[in-house]
């Protein structure tokens, strides 16, 4: 199978499992990955990791597959809308997302990471939009989001001259939120799964929602959102309540009663969705 999902209770662990290809992204893995951002979600999970086997988190389209498609217009538009469908996915889901990055995040690996909430990665890892190194275009959002992401220069610089920069570097521009030596990767990954696992489900979604409604709006709109989906939540939310008694009797909350979380499994994930 191209795509492994694995469920442990709040946390669902991704795994791209095309080692031999880079990781890259075939309509299998594509589907396989719109089906474990589904079953996270469908299974009651707060937390996605993401990582590719081999150390690639993907080196992006997959270009033998892309050019087999040059003469068919209409298959073409298909294949490129299906990676920014997935992308967008990822971005979108009601839970954190985590990318790792062991070794490589290239071009479209590169917009995975940027659209995924969190990235965890090595400090020897290289990252970059690679698209003009070959003639190619970001499709799947690399314009859109390294410019939200970065300085306009810094931003530019990656667009326009393909390089790729280490983690550290990464790190230090804003492209990772954690950075570790290879060695403690996974000890700086499972601290911070922990971490957001032992929130509650609700309320780690609907930071995430007033994140994504206040980044492109005008501040105003974004507080009067920002209040009404804070009323929502008082008034729907059993998290909201279970935090406000654990406050006034000096406890600590105990979110694990939360409806809506499935019971931990394994699952595969490979063009069936059934």
């Amino acid at each position: 199978m191209d795509v492994v999902v694995e469920v442990d209770g709040a946390v669902a662990r991704v795994l791209i499992d095309r080692a031999e290809a880079l990781n890259a992204l075939s309509p299998a893995v594509l589907d396989g990955l719109r089906t474990a951002v589904d079953t996270a979600i469908q299974a009651g999970c707060s937390v996605l990791v993401l990582r590719g086997s081999g150390g690639t988190l993907s080196a992006g389209a997959d270009l033998k597959y892309l050019e087999t498609l040059l003469g068919d217009e209409v298959a073409l538009d298909r294949y490129l809308a299906e990676i920014g469908a997935m992308v967008d996915a990822l971005e979108a889901a009601p839970l954190v997302t985590i990318a790792v990055v062991e070794g490589y995040a290239l071009a479209g690996g590169c917009e995975i990471l940027l659209a995924c909430d969190l990235a965890v990665v090595a400090e020897d890892a290289m990252i970059g939009d690679r698209h003009l190194e070959y003639g190619l275009l970001p499709g799947a959002g690399g314009s859109v989001r390294l410019p939200r992401a970065l300085p306009a220069m810094l931003a530019r610089r990656l667009l326009y001259t393909a390089e790729m920069i280490d983690g550290r570097i990464a790190f230090e521009w804003g492209l990772a939120s954690h950075v570790a030596p290879a060695a403690e990767l996974d000890t700086v990954l499972e601290e911070l799964v922990a971490r957001l696992a032992r929130h509650s489900r609700s309320a780690l979604a609907g930071m995430k929602r007033l994140y994504r409604a206040s980044r492109d709006t005008p501040v105003a709109d974004a507080l009067v959102a920002e209040r009404a989906v804070l009323v929502e939540h008082l008034r729907n939310s059993p998290a909201a309540a279970e935090g406000l008694a654990a406050f006034l009797a000096r406890r600590a909350p105990d979110f694990a009663v939360e409806p809506g979380v499935r019971a931990e499994g394994n699952f595969r994930a490979k063009g069936d969705r059934g």
